[in-house]
Protein backbone atom coordinates (compact mmCIF):
# COMPACT_ATOMS: atom_id res chain seq x y z
CA UNK A 1 0.00 0.00 0.00
CA UNK A 2 1.22 3.39 -0.85
CA UNK A 3 0.76 6.11 1.71
CA UNK A 4 -0.25 9.44 0.33
CA UNK A 5 2.63 11.77 -0.23
CA UNK A 6 2.14 15.44 0.38
CA UNK A 7 4.30 18.01 -1.27
CA UNK A 8 6.46 20.46 0.69
CA UNK A 9 3.86 23.21 0.36
CA UNK A 10 1.07 21.10 1.86
CA UNK A 11 3.33 19.90 4.69
CA UNK A 12 4.32 23.50 5.47
CA UNK A 13 0.65 24.58 5.48
CA UNK A 14 -0.30 21.77 7.84
CA UNK A 15 2.63 22.54 10.13
CA UNK A 16 1.72 26.27 10.12
CA UNK A 17 -1.91 25.43 10.90
CA UNK A 18 -0.92 23.14 13.82
CA UNK A 19 1.48 25.76 15.27
CA UNK A 20 -1.15 28.50 14.83
CA UNK A 21 -3.76 26.38 16.58
CA UNK A 22 -1.43 25.64 19.50
CA UNK A 23 -0.49 29.31 19.88
CA UNK A 24 -4.19 30.28 19.83
CA UNK A 25 -4.94 27.71 22.51
CA UNK A 26 -2.11 29.02 24.71
CA UNK A 27 -3.31 32.62 24.25
CA UNK A 28 -6.91 31.67 25.10
CA UNK A 29 -5.84 29.78 28.23
CA UNK A 30 -3.55 32.65 29.30
CA UNK A 31 -6.25 35.26 28.66
CA UNK A 32 -8.77 33.19 30.60
CA UNK A 33 -6.36 32.91 33.54
CA UNK A 34 -5.71 36.67 33.44
CA UNK A 35 -9.46 37.36 33.29
CA UNK A 36 -10.01 35.11 36.30
CA UNK A 37 -7.22 36.91 38.21
CA UNK A 38 -8.65 40.31 37.22
CA UNK A 39 -12.08 39.23 38.46
CA UNK A 40 -10.58 38.07 41.76
CA UNK A 41 -8.70 41.36 42.10
CA UNK A 42 -11.89 43.29 41.42
CA UNK A 43 -13.78 41.20 43.95
CA UNK A 44 -11.07 41.77 46.57
CA UNK A 45 -11.13 45.52 45.90
CA UNK A 46 -14.90 45.51 46.28
CA UNK A 47 -14.68 43.67 49.60
CA UNK A 48 -12.02 46.13 50.76
CA UNK A 49 -14.27 49.07 49.84
CA UNK A 50 -17.14 47.46 51.76
CA UNK A 51 -14.90 47.02 54.81
CA UNK A 52 -13.83 50.68 54.63
CA UNK A 53 -17.47 51.75 54.39
CA UNK A 54 -18.29 49.63 57.45
CA UNK A 55 -15.45 51.24 59.42
CA UNK A 56 -16.66 54.71 58.42
CA UNK A 57 -20.21 53.82 59.51
CA UNK A 58 -18.96 52.59 62.90
CA UNK A 59 -16.93 55.76 63.43
CA UNK A 60 -19.92 57.93 62.48
CA UNK A 61 -22.23 56.02 64.85
CA UNK A 62 -19.73 56.29 67.71
CA UNK A 63 -19.29 60.03 67.09
CA UNK A 64 -23.07 60.51 67.10
CA UNK A 65 -23.40 58.57 70.37
CA UNK A 66 -20.63 60.68 71.86
CA UNK A 67 -22.19 64.00 70.78
CA UNK A 68 -25.56 62.94 72.13
CA UNK A 69 -23.92 61.97 75.41
CA UNK A 70 -21.61 64.93 76.10
CA UNK A 71 -22.55 67.61 73.50
CA UNK A 72 -18.91 68.35 72.62
CA UNK A 73 -18.54 68.00 68.86
CA UNK A 74 -14.82 68.83 68.80
CA UNK A 75 -13.96 66.20 71.42
CA UNK A 76 -16.19 63.59 69.79
CA UNK A 77 -14.71 64.27 66.34
CA UNK A 78 -11.19 63.90 67.71
CA UNK A 79 -12.01 60.67 69.58
CA UNK A 80 -13.76 59.09 66.58
CA UNK A 81 -10.90 60.06 64.26
CA UNK A 82 -7.94 59.06 66.46
CA UNK A 83 -9.05 56.10 68.56
CA UNK A 84 -9.08 52.57 67.11
CA UNK A 85 -12.47 51.49 65.78
CA UNK A 86 -12.66 48.65 68.30
CA UNK A 87 -12.42 51.01 71.32
CA UNK A 88 -15.86 51.29 72.91
CA UNK A 89 -17.08 53.29 75.88
CA UNK A 90 -20.09 52.79 78.09
CA UNK A 91 -19.83 56.37 79.33
CA UNK A 92 -18.39 59.12 77.15
CA UNK A 93 -18.89 61.42 80.12
CA UNK A 94 -16.42 59.43 82.24
CA UNK A 95 -13.94 59.51 79.36
CA UNK A 96 -14.35 63.25 78.81
CA UNK A 97 -13.84 63.89 82.54
CA UNK A 98 -11.06 61.28 82.70
CA UNK A 99 -12.86 59.34 85.43
CA UNK A 100 -13.92 55.70 86.05
CA UNK A 101 -13.82 54.08 82.61
CA UNK A 102 -10.81 56.21 81.62
CA UNK A 103 -8.65 54.26 84.10
CA UNK A 104 -9.39 51.03 82.21
CA UNK A 105 -8.07 52.34 78.88
CA UNK A 106 -4.76 51.21 77.45
CA UNK A 107 -1.83 53.60 77.77
CA UNK A 108 -2.03 54.44 74.05
CA UNK A 109 -5.77 55.16 74.24
CA UNK A 110 -5.24 57.37 77.32
CA UNK A 111 -2.71 59.44 75.37
CA UNK A 112 -5.24 59.94 72.57
CA UNK A 113 -8.02 60.84 75.02
CA UNK A 114 -5.73 63.30 76.82
CA UNK A 115 -4.80 64.94 73.50
CA UNK A 116 -8.42 65.16 72.38
CA UNK A 117 -9.61 66.56 75.74
CA UNK A 118 -6.82 69.15 75.63
CA UNK A 119 -7.63 70.16 72.03
CA UNK A 120 -11.36 70.45 72.71
CA UNK A 121 -11.01 72.94 75.58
Amino acid sequence: MNSPSFGPQVTTKIFTWVVGTLISAVVIVSTNALSQQSFQDLESASQFQQALAAVDAIKHRKKLQCVLSIANGALCECLSRKLPVDTYFRSYDSIANQEREYAQLSAADKIVVDQCVGESR
